[in-house]
């Protein structure tokens, strides 16, 4: 009797805790289609103008052009995928030997475990006032895209660090040692041992660190000029121009790329799974 209370009131628990989660995705979603650029409720009417309205249809202004129309919201949806790949793919580059040379013992490894870690335990506000600083004293005069990379970098790489590195066989080091007996390389054990055995990390590491990139807002809007990237561009818009469900349809976009790739990450790293069923 008691075990089926608790699983009452776990499942209860898991549902309102759920449902906090989806309700705000549920509700940019569904604001996306509304018809009209007032916000008000309830809904009378739904329609695909703020995603495919041509400029005019909507009236003057480019804020009431179809995402899919406007050329600065193309832009800043090209830009944020500029960044989060090439971000995801310096994290893959930079942190999955640092996570393999974890697995040993070597001088300055607590050091630089916590160096790593300070990516996300400094406040945005502070890491985005402390790179503006850093790029006027190596004489960067002006922001762009590249002076994002490197933040973003610093961001997203301690989470996909700590998520691969706890994911590591702990046998694989004994492999290597076998494979390295036998006479094989270091190149090869890599090759042959090592990469099959961690590819499913790999790969995490790059979607994390993309979809992380592709939703950073606060330590991005220090280091960016122009139309920035879809955080950015609807921040500052939104400053501006009174909202409408423009911009949920922008989030929808945003919301529906990160999908997209961990559906596309979670079908790779199934694939295995799959086949042999």
């Amino acid at each position: 009797m008691v075990k089926d209370k608790a699983k009452v009131v776990l499942g209860i628990y898991t549902a309102l805790l759920l449902a906090f989660f989806l309700a705000p995705l549920a509700m940019v979603v569904i604001l996306s289609f509304k018809a009209g650029a007032s916000m008000s409720f309830p809904i009378e009417r739904f329609s695909l103008d703020w995603y495919f309205a041509p400029p005019g249809k909507l009236g003057t202004g480019g804020f009431r052009t179809g995402i899919f129309y406007d050329p600065y919201v193309i832009e800043a949806v090209k830009n944020s995928l500029t960044v989060g790949i090439i971000t995801g793919i310096l994290a893959f580059a930079i942190g999955l030997p640092t996570a393999l040379a974890f697995r040993y013992r070597f001088v300055g490894r607590d050091i630089l475990f916590y160096i790593i870690l300070t990516g996300f335990l400094l406040p945005g506000v502070i890491m985005g006032l402390g790179a503006v600083l850093f790029y006027k004293m190596i004489g960067v005069k002006e922001f762009s895209l590249w002076t994002v990379i490197p933040i973003h970098l610093i961001y997203t790489l301690p989470f996909s660090f700590i998520l691969v590195l706890a994911r590591f066989d702990p046998m694989l080091v004994e492999y290597e040692k076998a494979a390295r007996a036998l006479g094989a390389s270091g190149w090869e054990v890599f090759k042959k041992i090592t990469f099959p055995l961690i590819k499913t990390e790999a790969l995490a590491f790059f979607i994390f660190s993309f979809t992380l990139s592709l939703g950073e807002l606060l330590r991005t809007s220090y280091v960016i000029a122009g139309t920035g990237t879809i955080p950015t561009y609807i921040y500052n818009q939104m400053s501006v121009v009174a909202p409408t469900p423009k911009w949920y349809a922008m989030g929808t976009i945003t919301t529906a790329i990160s999908f997209g790739v961990l559906l596309v990450g979670a079908l790779l790293l199934t694939r295995g799974a799959r086949r042999a069923f």
